[in-house]
C-alpha cells in the first residue's frame, strides 16, 4: 500500500481545502512533516483513518469535536495504491461530514472509486465503504494504528500487548485465520462426506445381491441351454413352414378356380345383350360417315339466307350515311366563314385590353409602395415620441440615482468600527469558544463516566444470568457424553461378535470347499472306470487289466450352495462391520468434539470388550437391524451434541465478551475518572486567565457583542457594494441618454427623406389612373380579357367540330358502300356452294340403308355414348377372354393336385403350434441373455465400489489422525508464534545497530517480549524497565520489521509508514543514529513518515512537509512542500 494523495478540509485547524502530495514526498524514502505544537501535523494522520475507517481514534466516540469550529463541514479524500505481481491499483476513498450540532457530526456523503481509464466507484454509502477498505486492506482501525501509522500515544502500544491480543493482532495482520477455524471447518466436512461416501458405498454393494464368478457360470450354462433349445425349434418351424406354403397355395389355386368357373357363367348369359350393342354401334358408323355431307349442306343453305338478309340492312345504311354526309359538309362550309370575318377584330380589341392590363399592374405597384412610404413614416414618427419619451424618462432616473448615492456615503460613515476593537473582540471570542469546546468535553466525560459506571453494573448481571445457562447447558451436554458412551460400548460389542462369526464362518467355508474338491476327485474317478474297456489300458495307470474299477456311491451333496451361501454371509459380515467402524470413529469424533467444546470435563471410559460373550445363535441379520438402529440413534446424538455445542459456544462467546467488557469497563471507569478531573482544573485555569485578559468583556454576552460587530461589517459590506452598483448605474445611464439623442437625431433626418419621396410616387399614380379610366372605364380589365379569349376560343372549337363530324360521316358512307359490294360477291358465292353440297348429300345419302335426314340424324351419337359403347363391347370380350386364360392357367399349376378343407385345416394349427414354441424359446434366451448381462454389470460395479471403498476407507483413517493433530487453535498459534520469531529477529537486528549491539528483543514462552541487555552479560528482563527513549528505540525497531513483513490481505505489501512521537526523547548523538538508520530503508522500497518538532531532525531530511499554524483571523491550516 503507497498513499498518493491527501485531502482535508473542516478537519480541527484545517479550514481551508489542503492538498498534500505524498507521492511527491515518499519517493525519496523518509521524510519528515514538521510545525510548532499545535500546527495540526497530528490531524494529518487523522484524516488519513478518517478517510479510510470513518473515525479518528484520539476523538470522544471517534468523531466528536473534530470539526473546525468556524466550519460547518468536513471533507477528507486520500488516494492510494496497492501493487502485487498482476500490476497496480489505485483507489481514492472520500468521505464529508455536516455538523449536526456543537460538538457532534453526521455522515454526509462516503464514497471509494477504483482510479483506471474511467473512475468506477465501488461503494457510495458508508457501510459499504467501511466493508470495502476491511476486505482490500485486510486490517481493522486498530491494527492499522498499531502498525502502520502510529499516532501519539499508540506507539509502544504493540509492545506492550498481552498475548492473547497480540496473537489475535497477528492472525489479523497476516491473515492466519485459514489456519485455524477454517482449517478445521473443511477438515470435518471432508471427513464427514468421505465417511458419508463410504456408507454410500457399502450400502450400494448390499444392494448388488450375490454378484460372484460362480454365478456368472452358472447364469452361462443356462443361456447355452436355451439356444440349444432354440435352434431345434427353428428347424422344426423351416420344415412345416415349407409344407403349409405347399398346401397353401393348392388351396388358393383351387379356390380361384371355382371363382373364375363362376364368371364365366355370368359372362354367357350376357351374350345377347352385347350383339344388339353391336348392331347398334354399326349404324352409327354408318352415320358418321355422312355427317360432313349433312353439315356441309345444311352450312351452305345457312350462308345464302344470311348473306341475303346482311344485303339489304347494308343497303338501307348507306342511302341514310349518304344523307348525313351531305348535311355535315354544309355546316362546315358555314362556320368557316364566320370564323373567317370575326377572328382579327376579336385579336386587335385583346391587344389593347393587355395594354390597359400592363398599366394597371404597375398602378398597382405604386399603390403598395406608398402605402408601405406612409407605414414607415408613422413608425419613425412613432419612434420619434418614444426617443423624446425615454430621454425624459432617463434624466430622471440619473437625477433620483444621484440623491440616493449622497445618501448611501452618509450613512456608511455611520457603521465605523475600529481595527483594534474589532480584532479584540474575535481573539476573546475565539478563545471563549476554546474555552466552551473544553468545558463540553468536560461534561462528556462526566456523562461518559456515569454511563460506563451503569454499563459495568448491567455487565455484572449479565455474566451471573449467562453463568447460570452455561451450567445448565453443560449438565445437558454431561447426559449426552453419558448415552453416547452406552453406544459405543454396544458398537464394540456387535464389532467383536461379527469378527468372531465371519471368523467362524471362514473355517466352515474352507472345510466346505475342501469337501468340494475331494466330490469332484470322486466323480472324475467314477467317470474315468466308467470308460475302462477290458483290454484297453488304463488312462491313470496303464494297466490292461481291471480287476476292482471304481464304483460310485450315490450320496446327496449341496457343497456348491452351502459354498455360495458362506460366502454370501462373510460378505454381508465384512459390510456391517466396515459400518461399525465407521459409526464408531463417528462416535469418537462427536465424544471428541463434546470434550474439546468442554475444555476435557469429561473422560470416555472404553469397557474391556474382549471380556464379552456373543453367543453365536444370532443371526446376521439381526446384527444389521441393530446396526441401522444405532446409526439412527446416533444421527440423533449427532443432532442434540451439535445444538448444545453451539448454543454452549454461544455462552462461552458471550462470558469472554463480557468479561472482556468488563475489564474494559474498568479500565474506562478508571481513565474517564482521571480525564474528568484534569479537563475539570483545566477549564477552571483557563477561564480565569480569560477574566484577566478581558476584563472589559463580558463573558456571558460575548457571542451578542461579537454578533453586533458581524452585523455592522455586514452592513458597510453591503452599502460599499450598493454605492459601487450605484456609480456603476448612474454611468450606464448617462452612456444610454447619449445614446438616445443621437438615434433621435438620425429618425429626424430619416423622415424628411420619406415625405419627399412619398410624394413623387403619389403624383405618378395619379397620371396612370386617368389613363385607364379613359379607355375602360368603370369596368374590369381581366373580365374584359377574358370575355375576348372565349369568343375566339369558340369560333376555334365551332370550325374543328365541323370539320370532324364532316370527316366522320364521309368515312362511315365509304365503309358502308365497300361492305355492300362484298355483301353481292358473298351472296353469288353461297349459293353456287349450296347447289354443289345438296347434289352430294343426296348422292351418299341413297348409298346407305337411311331412307330419311330425320333417321340419319337419330343414329348419331354423341362422343361420350359412343366411347361408352365401345368400352362396354370391348370389356365384355376381354373379360371373357381373361377368364378364359386364367382357368388354364390355374389347371395348369395345379397339375392334379387337390387338398382338402381338412388337411388345410390341421397344416395351419400344427404350423402356429410350432411358432409359439419357437418365441417362447427367443423369450427364455432373451431373459437368460439379460440375467447374464445384469450379473457381468452388477459383478463390475462391485469391483469398481470396493476399489473406492478401500480408498476412502484409507482416507476416512487419514482424515480422523489429522482431525486429532489439528484439536483447538495449536495450530494457529505455532504459526502466530514462528511470524513473532521472524518478527522479533528483525526487529532484534534493527535495535542492535540503533543501541550499538547492546539491546536484542526476544520471545519469552508465553508469547511476550523480554529484553536481553547484551550489554550487561546478555541478562533478560521486562520491557517496562526500558527508559523512555530505549522503549521508542525498542518499539522503533519492531514497528518497522511488523511493517516489512505485512502483506495487505496477503498480496500488497506495505509501502509506507508513519511516526507521530518519540524523537523528543532521544539524545543528538542517538537521534543522529535513528535518522541514519532510516534513511537507509529507502532500498527496501518503504517510505516512512515522521512527525516531529525537532529541529535537528528537520535539518536531516531532505523532504520536508511544512505544517503552518492556524492564525487568529480565522485563516486555518496550510501546509507546503520543502525539498533540499
Amino acid at each position: 500500500m503507497k498513499p498518493i494523495s491527501l485531502t482535508i478540509s473542516g478537519l480541527h485547524s484545517f479550514r481551508e481545502k489542503q492538498i498534500i502530495d505524498f507521492e511527491t514526498l515518499c519517493a525519496g524514502g523518509v521524510f519528515g512533516i514538521f510545525g510548532p505544537t499545535g500546527s495540526g501535523k497530528s490531524s494529518i494522520l487523522d484524516a488519513m483513518t478518517l478517510a479510510l475507517f470513518g473515525s479518528v481514534e484520539r476523538a470522544a466516540n471517534n468523531t466528536h469535536g473534530i470539526i473546525n469550529h468556524a466550519e460547518d463541514q468536513l471533507m477528507v479524500s486520500f488516494t492510494f495504491e496497492l501493487e502485487n505481481a498482476q500490476g497496480k491499483k489505485r483507489y481514492t476513498v472520500e468521505r464529508s461530514f455536516k455538523r449536526s450540532d456543537e460538538w457532534r457530526i453526521k455522515s454526509a456523503s462516503s464514497r471509494l472509486i477504483e482510479i483506471d481509464k474511467e473512475s468506477i466507484v465501488l461503494a457510495d454509502k458508508t457501510n459499504e465503504v467501511n466493508k470495502q477498505i476491511e476486505q482490500l486492506l485486510g486490517l481493522e482501525m486498530k491494527d492499522f494504528t498499531r502498525a502502520v501509522v502510529l499516532p501519539q500515544g499508540k506507539f509502544a502500544e504493540f509492545l506492550s500487548l498481552k498475548g492473547v491480543e497480540r496473537r489475535q493482532m497477528l492472525q489479523r495482520l497476516f491473515h492466519l485465520e485459514q489456519y485455524g477455524d477454517r482449517l478445521n471447518k473443511k477438515l470435518k466436512q471432508r471427513l464427514g462426506e468421505a465417511a458419508s461416501q463410504l456408507n454410500e458405498i457399502i450400502a450400494e454393494q448390499n444392494g448388488l445381491g450375490d454378484a460372484s464368478k460362480e454365478a456368472i457360470e452358472r447364469a452361462e450354462k443356462e443361456l447355452r441351454d436355451c439356444e440349444v433349445l432354440l435352434q431345434k425349434r427353428q428347424v422344426e418351424l423351416k420344415q412345416t413352414e415349407e409344407e403349409y406354403e405347399k398346401k397353401k397355395q393348392l388351396w388358393v389355386w383351387q379356390n380361384e378356380k371355382k371363382a373364375i368357373e363362376t364368371e364365366l357363367m355370368k359372362l354367357h348369359k350376357e351374350e345377347g345383350n352385347i350383339r344388339l350393342l353391336e348392331m347398334k354401334k354399326d349404324q352409327a358408323e354408318q352415320a358418321e360417315r355422312l355427317r360432313p355431307y349433312l353439315e356441309q349442306y345444311e352450312a351452305a343453305k345457312n350462308a345464302v339466307a344470311a348473306w341475303q338478309v346482311k344485303l339489304e340492312s347494308l343497303q338501307q345504311r348507306a342511302a341514310e350515311a349518304k344523307e348525313h354526309y351531305n348535311q355535315s359538309l354544309q355546316h362546315y362550309e358555314r362556320v368557316r366563314r364566320e370564323k373567317t370575318e370575326k377572328e382579327p377584330q376579336l385579336l386587335t380589341k385583346k391587344e389593347q385590353l393587355e395594354q390597359v392590363q400592363r398599366m394597371f399592374a404597375e398602378m398597382k405597384k405604386l399603390e403598395t409602395q406608398v402605402a408601405s412610404f406612409q407605414q414607415q413614416l408613422k413608425l419613425i414618427e412613432q419612434k420619434e415620441i418614444e426617443k423624446n419619451e425615454k430621454l425624459y424618462e432617463i434624466e430622471q432616473i440619473y437625477q433620483r440615482g444621484s440623491e440616493k448615492q449622497q445618501m448611501l456615503k452618509s450613512e456608511l460613515q455611520q457603521y465605523h468600527i475600529s481595527a483594534e476593537e474589532k480584532e479584540k473582540v474575535y481573539r476573546a471570542y475565539e478563545e471563549k469558544q476554546q474555552l466552551m469546546s473544553i468545558y463540553q468535553t468536560v461534561q462528556e466525560s462526566k456523562m461518559g463516566l456515569l454511563r460506563k459506571q451503569e454499563a459495568l453494573q448491567q455487565a455484572y448481571g449479565a455474566k451471573a444470568k449467562q453463568e447460570t445457562q452455561a451450567l445448565s447447558i453443560k449438565e445437558k451436554i454431561k447426559n449426552i457424553f453419558s448415552r453416547l458412551e452406552k453406544n459405543y460400548h454396544h458398537v464394540c460389542e456387535r464389532e467383536l461378535q461379527i469378527t468372531k462369526l465371519i471368523y467362524k464362518k471362514e473355517k466352515e467355508l474352507e472345510e466346505a470347499r475342501v469337501k468340494q474338491e475331494k466330490e469332484k476327485t470322486r466323480q472324475l474317478a467314477f467317470l474315468l472306470a466308467q470308460q475302462l474297456r477290458q483290454g484297453e489300458a488304463c488312462p491313470v495307470c496303464g494297466s490292461l487289466e481291471h480287476p476292482q474299477p471304481y464304483k460310485h456311491i450315490e450320496e446327496e451333496t449341496n457343497s456348491e450352495e452351502i459354498i455360495k451361501h458362506l460366502e454370501q454371509f462373510i460378505k454381508q459380515g465384512q459390510s456391517g462391520l466396515q459400518l461399525l467402524y465407521t459409526l464408531k470413529i463417528q462416535l469418537e469424533q462427536l465424544a471428541q468434539t463434546i470434550m474439546e467444546e468442554t475444555s476435557n470435563e469429561l473422560q470416555l471410559q472404553l469397557t474391556d470388550i474382549n471380556k464379552i460373550i456373543v453367543e453365536e445363535n444370532e443371526t446376521i441379520q439381526q446384527l444389521e437391524v441393530e446396526i441401522k438402529a444405532l446409526q439412527q440413534d446416533y444421527l440423533q446424538r449427532r443432532e442434540e451434541v451439535q445444538q448444545a455445542l453451539q448454543r454452549l459456544r454461544r455462552f462461552e462467546n458471550e462470558r469472554l465478551e463480557l468479561e472482556k467488557q468488563i475489564n474494559m469497563l474498568q479500565a474506562d471507569i478508571e481513565e474517564l475518572k482521571n480525564q474528568y478531573e484534569k479537563r475539570q482544573k483545566h477549564y477552571q485555569s483557563l477561564k480565569e486567565k480569560w477574566h484577566e485578559q478581558y476584563k472589559d468583556l463580558d463573558f456571558d454576552t460575548m457571542e451578542q457583542l461579537r454578533e453586533q460587530i458581524r452585523q455592522k461589517e455586514n452592513a458597510i459590506q453591503q452599502l460599499q457594494q450598493r454605492i459601487e452598483r450605484s456609480v456603476q448605474f448612474l454611468e450606464e445611464k448617462r452612456k444610454e441618454w447619449e445614446q438616445l439623442k443621437e438615434e433621435r437625431q438620425m429618425l429626424e433626418k430619416e423622415k424628411i427623406q420619406f415625405v419627399s419621396l412619398l410624394e413623387t410616387k403619389q403624383e405618378l399614380l395619379r397620371e396612370y389612373e386617368s389613363k385607364i379610366k379613359g379607355q375602360v372605364g368603370d369596368e374590369q380589365v381581366e373580365r374584359l380579357i377574358a370575355h375576348v379569349e372565349r369568343q375566339i376560343m369558340l369560333l376555334k372549337e365551332q370550325e374543328e367540330k365541323a370539320y370532324e363530324a364532316w370527316q366522320h360521316s364521309q368515312q362511315i358512307y365509304q365503309t358502308l358502300e365497300s361492305e355492300m359490294k362484298a355483301a353481292w360477291q358473298a351472296l353469288e358465292e353461297g349459293r353456287q356452294r349450296y347447289e354443289e353440297a345438296e347434289s352430294k348429300w343426296k348422292l351418299h345419302l341413297r348409298q346407305t340403308s337411311f331412307q330419311s335426314e330425320e333417321e340419319v340424324r337419330q343414329a348419331f351419337l354423341s362422343r361420350q355414348e359412343w366411347e361408352h359403347l365401345n368400352e362396354k363391347i370391348e370389356q365384355y370380350w376381354n373379360s371373357v377372354k381373361k377368364r378364359q386364360m386364367e382357368l388354364e392357367r390355374v389347371a395348369k399349376a395345379m397339375a392334379g393336385n387337390t387338398v382338402t378343407e381338412e388337411e388345410w385345416m390341421q397344416i395351419q394349427a400344427l404350423r402356429q403350434e410350432i411358432r409359439e414354441s419357437v418365441n417362447e424359446a427367443i423369450q427364455q434366451v432373451g431373459a437368460a441373455q439379460k440375467i447374464v448381462e445384469e450379473l457381468m454389470k452388477k459383478h463390475e460395479r462391485f469391483n469398481e465400489l470396493e476399489k473406492k471403498r478401500e480408498k476412502l476407507s484409507l482416507l476416512v483413517s487419514k482424515y480422523t489422525q489429522l482431525q486429532n493433530v489439528l484439536k483447538g487453535n495449536s495450530f494457529v498459534e505455532f504459526i502466530a508464534e514462528e511470524q513473532l520469531i521472524q518478527v522479533t529477529q528483525m526487529a532484534s537486528e534493527r535495535l542492535g545497530s540503533l543501541t550499538r549491539q547492546r539491546y536484542a528483543i526476544e520471545v519469552d514462552s508465553q508469547g511476550g517480549f523480554i529484553i536481553r541487555d547484551d550489554a550487561n552479560g546478555g541478562v533478560r528482563r521486562p520491557v517496562t524497565t526500558l527508559s523512555g527513549g530505549e522503549t521508542f528505540l525498542t518499539s522503533l525497531s519492531l514497528a518497522l520489521a511488523l511493517s516489512a513483513q505485512i502483506q495487505l490481505r496477503g498480496e500488497y505489501p506495505l509501502q509506507f509508514f508513519f511516526l507521530d512521537e518519540g524523537f523528543g526523547t532521544l539524545d543528538a548523538e542517538l537521534l543522529d543514529t535513528v535518522i541514519s538508520a532510516l534513511e537507509k530503508l529507502h532500498s527496501n522500497q518503504l517510505a516512512i513518515g515522521v512527525i516531529s518538532h525537532v529541529q535537528e531532525l528537520r535539518a536531516r531530511l531532505p523532504k520536508r512537509l511544512i505544517v503552518e499554524p492556524a492564525e487568529p483571523s480565522g485563516r486555518g491550516t496550510r501546509v507546503k512542500l520543502e525539498m533540499m
